[in-house]
C-alpha cells in the first residue's frame, strides 16, 4: 500500500538470529574452521538429521581439524555443500531471481564438484573481478547469508525461513504473465476484478445505447482501444501538429507558446507541471504545487550512471526520434543531450526516501519568487496562461529540482530543451499511437525490467479503459461485486483496530500523556472510507468519445478525459478541499492513508478474497485485510505522517523528548530492516523502506492484539494468512531496480522481519536459538 503523498510526488547479508553485530564499529574478524563446522551443525540439523562434524570438517593427513584457523571462503563452502547434502533444483521463483552464470576461475579441483553444485542451485555469486575469492577469509556474518539463501531454496522449515515454507509451492510454479513484470497476490486480485470489468464492458457491447449516454462513451472508448488497425494507419499523426511546433520553435518564448498551446488543447504540459491538492500547512484549501522537469528514469541509475540502463535509454529515445523522421546519428546525439539534462536534474533531486517528508517537498515560494527563478521565462504569463494565478504563492515540491531546471530553461539550451520536450511526448503518449511506438516501449521496459513477451491486444485495450473510464465503471463494479455485508463487517473490523490502536497508545512506555492524547485525538478524529465514495465523480459526463469509424481516435478520446480532468484539477485551485473525494477507482486493489485529510481508504477492490473473505477464518482475515487496516492507521503515525495533525496540517503535535524517543525508535527500524538480502547480492535499503516498515510493524501489532483478545485464538491462520498476502515473484532485473527506487521492502523481507518482533509467533510455531527465525528479545523493535 502506497502513501499518497509519494505518489503525488513521483512510481538478507545476514540470517534473522544474526541482524546484530558486535563489530560495528570495525571490520570483522574472519570466521574460523571451527565456528563455521559448528554452524553448519546448527543450520543444516533439520535438513539433514544424521550429519556429524566429521562428515562435514575434513582434517589434514596427520587427523589435525585447524579448528582455530582463519577459513578459507572455499573450504567455508565445501563445508557447507557437505552439511546439506543435495539440493533441490531452481524452478520458479528461485529460477528467476538466482545467479547461474558465474564461471569462477579460482576454484582449486578439490573443491571443483561442491562448488559447481552450488552454482547450479544459484547459491554463489561472483566478486566484482568475477572470481569466487576462493581464497579469501570469509566472516561469520558473510557465511550466514549464503546459509540463508540454501534455507530458502530448501523451504521446508518454517523455523529457518517462514516466508518461503509457506508459500513454497506457490513460489515453484509461479509464472510472471507475458508482458507483466511480477506476480503476486495483488496482481492475481487485479486480474480477477479486470476480468469481471471485462464482462461488463462485453454485457454493454451487445446492445445499443443513445450517443452521449454513458454506456455508449465507454463502448466508444473501448472500441478505440480495440482498434489497433486505425491506430496503426494513424502512425504519428494524433500528435504531429505538436511534434511539428516543437522542431520549428526558432526562440525559447516560441517553444513555450508551443508547450502552451498543447496544454490547453490535451491538458498536457511537457515543461510545466504542477499539480493542485491540500495545502500541507492549511489542509481545508487547495493550493499549488509545483512538480518541475519529469525523468525518464529513476535517480540511482542516473546517479550511478548503470551502463546497461544509460544505453538502453538512449537506445529508446534515439528509437522514438527516429520513427518521428530524424536522421539515425541526429538522433541519438540529441537523445544523449537529454540523457546529459535528466542526469543533472537527477543529481540535485529529492533521495526517494525525502520525498514524503513535509520540510522537504513543502517549499512554499511568492509568484515574484518563483517568476525570479526563471530568468527567462514569464512565469506570470505561464500561470496566467495556465489558469493558475488565482493565488500568491507557488509550493516547490523538488526545489533543487525545480532551480536546475529553471537554470536550462534558456535561449542558449534550446536545442536541447527542443529535444527533450519531443522525448518527452513521444514517451508519454507512445502507448496510444502506432505499434512501433509501442513496441519501443515494450523493448525498452524489457530491458529495463526483465519483462518477457507482450499482453494481448485486448488486454491493453481493457487496461486502458478501465484506468482511463473509470467512472463509467466503478459504481456498476461495486452493485455486482460488493456487498452491503461485506462494508458493514469491514467497518467494525477497521473500529475494532482504531479502538485497539488508542488502547496501545494508551499503554506505551516510551510517550508522555501530553503526547498520547495527541494521538488519540488524531486517531479518533481520522476519516474512513469504506468500498466506495459517497459520491460518484461526473467528470466524465462532459467528455465526448468517438471510436474511429466516428472520427475519434484512442489519443483524442485518451486526452479529451486528460483535458477534463486537468481542468476539474485547476477548477479546485484556492477552492476548500472536497473530503468526500476518492484519488482512486472503487475497483482498485489498494489501500491508502491520506496525511492532508487524516483519512484511510479502503475500495471495494481489495475487500475480497484472499485479502477478505467472509468465508474465512476471523484470525485468517485479521491476518490478511486487519493487517492492511492496521497497516493504513500506522502511516498516521509513521516517520512522515507523524508529522501531521488530526486536521491533516503539518504542525508538531509532540513534545521535544518524546519525538526524541520517536526518532530514536525510527532509526532501530532503519537498522534493523537494513542490508537484508533481498536476492543474492542485492539488499534492502532500511531508510528508503522506512515508513512502509513501520506501517507493517504497527498493523502486525493491532491486527495480533485483536486475534489475542479473541477466545482460543488460532494465530497459525493469522500468521499463515498474512505470509500468503506478501507471495510474490518478479524477474532479477526488478528486483534490483526496486531495490533503489521503491519504498516498500521486499515482501519476504515484509513477512520474515515483522513477524520475529512477536512473541506469539515464537510460542505458535517453537522457535528457538539457533533458528533462522530467532532474534533475541533485546533485539526486536517496536514502536506502535
Amino acid at each position: 500500500m502506497k502513501k499518497k503523498v509519494i505518489s503525488l510526488f513521483i512510481a538478507m547479508t545476514m540470517a534473522l538470529s544474526f541482524n546484530v553485530s558486535v563489530y560495528a564499529d570495525k571490520t570483522p574478524p574472519p570466521a574460523t574452521r571451527g565456528e563455521i563446522v559448528n554452524s553448519l551443525l546448527t543450520a543444516a540439523d533439520a535438513y539433514n538429521p544424521k550429519i556429524n562434524k566429521e562428515a562435514i570438517i575434513k582434517g589434514h593427513k596427520d587427523g589435525n581439524l585447524k579448528e582455530n584457523e582463519p577459513v578459507k571462503k572455499v573450504e567455508a563452502l565445501v563445508m557447507l555443500s557437505r552439511a546439506f547434502g543435495e539440493l533441490p533444483e531452481p524452478v520458479g521463483n528461485d529460477l528467476r531471481t538466482r545467479t547461474f552464470d558465474v564461471a569462477f576461475t579460482d576454484v582449486p579441483p578439490w573443491a571443483k564438484k561442491d562448488i559447481d553444485k552450488l552454482i547450479k542451485a544459484g547459491i554463489l555469486t561472483a566478486k566484482p573481478d568475477g572470481s569466487l575469492g576462493a581464497y579469501d577469509p570469509i566472516t561469520n556474518a558473510e557465511f550466514q547469508t549464503i546459509i540463508t539463501r540454501v534455507w530458502a531454496l530448501k523451504g521446508s522449515h518454517v523455523n529457518d525461513d517462514f516466508y518461503e515454507t509457506i508459500n513454497k509451492q506457490w513460489l515453484n510454479k509461479s509464472v510472471i504473465p507475458e508482458g507483466e513484470v511480477m506476480n503476486e497476490v495483488f496482481f492475481e486480485l487485479r486480474q480477477q476484478n479486470k476480468d469481471e470489468i471485462v464482462k461488463i464492458i462485453d454485457d454493454l457491447a451487445v446492445k445499443t445505447f443513445a450517443e452521449g449516454t454513458e454506456e455508449q462513451k465507454l463502448i466508444d472508448f473501448y472500441a478505440s482501444a480495440l482498434d489497433t488497425e486505425s491506430r496503426n494507419k494513424q502512425g504519428v499523426q494524433p500528435i504531429q501538429k505538436y511534434l511539428k511546433a516543437i522542431d520549428e520553435a526558432k526562440t525559447l518564448d516560441k517553444l513555450v507558446l508551443a508547450d502552451l498551446a498543447m496544454e490547453n488543447e490535451i491538458g498536457l504540459s511537457l515543461l510545466f507541471s504542477f499539480t493542485v491538492m491540500g495545502d500541507a500547512k492549511n489542509s481545508t484549501k487547495n493550493a499549488l504545487y509545483h512538480i518541475g522537469l519529469t525523468m525518464g528514469l529513476d535517480k540511482t541509475s542516473f546517479v550511478t550512471e548503470n551502463v546497461k540502463t544509460k544505453a538502453a535509454y538512449i537506445q529508446y529515445m534515439t528509437k522514438l526520434l527516429i520513427l518521428t523522421g530524424e536522421e539515425r546519428a541526429a538522433a541519438k546525439a540529441r537523445a544523449e543531450k537529454v540523457y546529459t539534462m535528466e542526469k543533472s536534474l537527477a543529481a540535485v533531486s529529492l533521495d526517494l526516501h525525502e520525498m514524503g517528508n513535509v520540510d522537504h517537498y513543502y517549499n512554499p515560494l511568492t509568484i515574484e519568487q518563483f517568476d525570479d527563478l526563471h530568468k527567462e521565462i514569464d512565469m506570470k504569463q505561464v500561470l496566467k496562461s495556465l489558469k493558475l494565478d488565482s493565488v500568491e504563492k507557488v509550493i516547490s515540491s523538488d526545489v533543487k529540482r525545480a532551480q536546475k531546471g529553471a537554470e536550462w530553461m534558456t535561449e542558449a539550451n534550446l536545442d536541447v530543451l527542443k529535444a527533450y520536450s519531443k522525448v518527452r511526448l513521444l514517451a508519454t503518449t507512445a502507448h496510444l499511437l502506432s505499434k512501433p511506438f509501442d513496441d519501443a516501449t515494450n523493448e525498452f521496459n524489457a530491458v529495463l525490467y526483465g519483462i518477457v513477451g507482450k499482453k494481448t491486444d485486448r488486454e491493453n485495450a481493457i487496461t486502458l479503459t478501465r484506468s482511463t473510464m473509470r467512472g463509467f465503471i466503478e459504481q456498476t463494479y461495486v452493485e455486482k461485486h460488493f456487498s452491503s455485508e461485506a462494508k458493514k463487517d469491514v467497518e467494525q473490523m477497521v473500529d475494532k483496530l482504531i479502538d485497539t490502536y488508542e488502547k496501545r497508545i494508551k499503554t506505551l512506555d516510551w510517550m508522555s500523556e501530553p503526547t498520547k492524547a495527541k494521538a488519540i485525538k488524531k486517531l479518533d478524529t481520522m476519516i474512513v472510507k469504506i468500498g466506495y465514495p459517497d459520491k460518484w465523480d461526473t467528470t466524465l459526463n462532459k467528455v465526448t468519445i468517438k471510436n474511429y469509424e466516428k472520427g475519434g481516435s484512442l489519443f483524442s478520446n485518451t486526452y479529451a478525459v486528460n483535458k477534463a480532468n486537468v481542468d476539474s484539477m485547476k477548477a479546485k485551485l484556492g477552492k476548500p478541499v472536497d473530503r468526500t473525494e476518492w484519488s482512486v477507482p472503487a475497483y482498485a486493489v489498494n489501500a491508502y492513508f491520506d496525511p492532508f485529510n487524516n483519512e484511510i481508504i479502503f475500495p471495494a477492490g481489495i475487500l475480497q478474497a484472499p485479502f477478505y473473505d467472509t468465508k474465512a477464518k476471523p484470525e485468517a482475515n485479521l491476518g490478511a485485510i486487519g493487517m492492511v487496516i492496521g497497516h493504513e492507521i500506522s502511516h498516521a503515525f509513521d516517520n512522515n505522517g507523524a508529522a501531521f495533525d488530526e486536521h491533516g496540517n503539518a504542525k508538531n503535535w509532540w513534545t521535544d523528548e518524546d519525538f526524541k524517543k520517536f526518532k530514536e525508535k525510527n532509526q532501530a527500524l532503519i537498522e534493523f530492516y537494513n542490508g537484508v538480502e533481498i536476492i543474492p547480492g542485492v539488499l534492502n535499503d532500511g531508510q528508503l523502506t522506512l515508513g512502509e516498515n513501520i506501517a507493517d510493524l504497527g498493523g502486525m501489532a493491532a491486527s495480533l492484539q485483536v486475534v489475542s483478545e479473541m477466545s482460543n485464538p488460532d494465530y497459525k491462520a493469522y500468521f499463515e494468512s498474512n505470509a500468503k498476502m506478501w507471495r510474490f515473484t518478479t524477474t532479477k532485473e526488478y528486483a534490483i531496480f526496486s531495490s533503489t527506487a521503491v519504498s516498500q521492502s521486499d515482501s519476504k523481507i515484509r513477512t520474515n522481519r515483522t513477524i520475529v518482533n512477536f512473541q506469539e509467533f515464537y510460542d505458535t510455531y517453537g522457535i528457538k536459538p539457533g533458528d533462522g527465525m530467532y532474534v533475541a528479545p533485546g533485539d526486536r523493535v517496536s514502536i506502535w
